[in-house]
């Protein structure tokens, strides 16, 4: 076994210097996995910061960027928002909507 993963380069997860928490630059194009998801949270929040809150306030209410289909939240409250991001960034089935919503949460918060 040892020699197999001497040749692939590939750590044995056996050792007692395996490390199994390997983070990574999240790129644009990138698919969002659990070694990106703090990368992409940072760049996503940075992106939203730039734009700032004005531009997520249409038609006077503050609307998801990521829910596009049917715009949440429906009565358009600043403190509705921030719950529905609050709740899709902790479960929410794909990791990149958990993520997209945990940047909205990191970079609005609150008031």
């Amino acid at each position: 076994m040892k020699r197999k993963l001497a040749k692939t380069g590939f750590k044995s997860p056996y050792d007692s210097d395996y490390d199994d928490d390997d983070t990574y630059e999240y790129n644009s194009g990138d698919d969002v996995e659990d070694g990106n998801k703090e990368s992409f949270i940072e760049k996503e929040a940075q992106k939203i910061r730039k734009k700032g809150k004005a531009a997520y306030f249409k038609r006077e209410m503050f609307r998801c960027p990521y829910c596009t289909r049917k715009p949440k939240p429906k009565d358009g409250i600043y403190e509705h928002l921030m719950s529905h991001a609050r709740g899709l960034s902790t479960s929410a089935a794909d990791i990149k909507t958990r993520a997209e919503h945990a940047a909205l949460l990191k970079a609005l918060g609150p008031i």
